[in-house]
């Protein structure tokens, strides 16, 4: 992680936590005419100081910003409204600052207003690069001001349909920034339950990633990310939640969420994010996925692959079985103050519980490429086990 670039495994994607300033400037000095649009949510990012950072950086390229404010969890009609903007005002560059929502929808919307199409069409898997390989587009420059979902560094986008009451998703190569920034010290601001939530969500997306053991050929570098980032977070985030402006933990916590995103651009993640996709509302994400972990990844256990691939996390999670690692990760989250039990999170209820098992088989893909694969026609009782473990059990 030392130098400029972070990331590089694609010809021109960079990802730098060196001297962003510098970085950012040099790069808006490149495009063409126009004014630079830039996403963010309501206020943390004036709170936090995102926005004077970017101000500094535009009036030394001699830019102009014009500003585009979003909700959480961004909806299918706040893209639609992005994607007007965007091809009324034709910008000459679009920088996402915030959290993953910010990243999200200004990734969804710039791809869209590019490709011609409805958004609609582009929900899926690479809708846009597979019916036109050599198309070009612009990508979004983002810079994340909290340490949890990695969408710098993914070709992924969550949407809330709220007439449907589900999230979808984009996942298009078109999508993954050309060029991200990390900032540390944007992150300072989070209150302690968001520096916790993302915190889990990135660690989830680390050992997901990590576990998939199915989808090791993809990059041969993605299990030392997931590696790396498991043992930053394990070593990071409880100091991150006690202090919140202790600048290493920060800017380690930064580092380990940037890898998260590259882990799960090459192996997905599991049922933890499958069980959880639609709790939006309900539950915090990190939270929850950092919940389901446990009990999935005891049924994972049922293929032996994965319980070779568990005591390669021993080091970070003592355990002299596979069984006491996962023990061992959850004594962790008790020190983070993680809940035990979702029976201990008013919203879940064993109504949506049920509901959940059963929409698990929609997503076959998911179900498919799971560490240890779940049978379609046996997804609903599989999920509902795994369920109502985490509902009622603790351990």
């Amino acid at each position: 992680m030392n130098g400029e670039a972070v990331l590089s495994n694609a010809p021109g994607e960079r990802i730098v936590i060196n001297d962003p300033e510098s970085t950012l400037i040099a790069e808006l000095r490149k495009r063409g005419p126009g004014r630079v649009m830039v996403c963010s949510g309501s206020n943390s990012v004036d709170a936090n100081g995102g926005i004077r950072f970017i101000s500094r950086a535009l009036e030394a390229a001699g830019r102009e910003l014009f500003r585009c404010r979003l909700k959480p969890e961004p909806s299918t009609s706040a893209v639609a409204s992005l994607i007007q903007i965007i091809r009324e005002e034709k910008p000459a560059a679009v920088i996402a600052i915030g959290g993953g929502s910010a990243m999200d929808a200004a990734k969804a919307a710039y791809l869209t207003a590019q490709s011609g199409w409805e958004l609609a069409d582009h929900f899926g898997v690479n809708r846009w690069s597979e019916a036109c390989p050599d198309a070009n587009p612009d990508r979004v420059i983002c810079i994340p001001t909290t340490s949890g979902t990695g969408s710098e560094a993914t070709p992924y986008s969550n949407i809330v349909d709220f007439g449907l009451g589900v999230k979808k998703l984009i996942s298009e190569r078109f999508l993954v920034p050309e060029l991200a920034l990390l900032i540390p010290e944007l992150t300072a601001s989070m209150p302690e339950s968001v520096t916790r939530a993302t915190g889990c969500d990135a660690l989830a997306h680390a050992i997901e990633g990590f576990l998939n053991v199915g989808a090791d050929g993809n990059h041969p570098d993605a299990n030392d990310w997931a590696f790396r980032a498991i043992r930053l977070i394990a070593e990071n985030l409880p100091a991150a939640i006690a202090d919140g402006a202790d600048a290493a933990a920060r800017r380690n916590m930064a580092v380990a969420a940037t890898l998260g995103g590259m882990v799960i651009r090459f192996k997905s993640t599991g049922l933890p994010h499958l069980a959880s996709f639609s709790w939006f509302g309900k539950l915090e994400h990190g939270i929850a996925v950092a919940m389901l972990l446990p009990e999935c990844w005891r049924y994972y256990l049922g293929n032996p692959a994965v319980a070779e691939r568990t005591m390669l996390l021993a080091p970070v999670f003592p355990g002299a079985t596979p069984e006491a690692v996962i023990a061992s990760y959850r004594r962790f989250l008790d020190g983070i103050d993680v809940p035990a039990a979702l029976r201990d999170c008013p919203a879940i209820t064993p109504e949506l519980l049920a509901a959940t098992a059963k929409s698990g088989a929609q997503n076959k893909m998911k179900l498919e490429n799971a560490p240890r694969p779940v049978p379609v026609e046996d997804s609903e009782r599989i999920l509902a086990e795994i369920l109502q473990k985490t509902f009622t059990e603790i351990r």
